[in-house]
């Protein structure tokens, strides 16, 4: 049962990772809030902050879910302490972001 769960985080970590190769050259749908519910001016305005949010997100997310195969499959304490750390990071960073962008406004 875990192989299967750790092949199915591989396999999410995967997709992450080339949904950010694609974020990451500015090509691909933006898949931020901000970005979705804005008009086309502020599309046109804030889309390359948008795809820097969504690469720094998405990575971080591939990054997470690679940890998580990698110690799903070794048992490696350092690869879950890496991750925990990188999740609060993730987080603080989000939070951070959406402050900044509330008071743009």
């Amino acid at each position: 049962m875990n192989i299967i769960i750790g092949c199915v985080v591989a396999i999410i970590a995967i997709l992450l990772g080339i949904y950010v190769s694609f974020t990451a050259r500015g090509k691909g749908p933006v898949l931020s809030n901000t970005y979705l519910w804005a008009s086309k001016q502020e599309r046109e305005r804030t889309k390359k902050d948008e795809y820097r949010l969504v690469t720094i997100i998405f990575g971080c997310l591939a990054v997470i879910f690679a940890l998580l195969s990698l110690y799903i499959f070794t048992s490696w304490k350092w690869a879950n302490i890496l991750m925990w750390v990188l999740i609060v990071g993730v987080v603080v960073f989000a939070i951070v972001d959406s402050v900044k962008t509330v008071s743009k406004k």
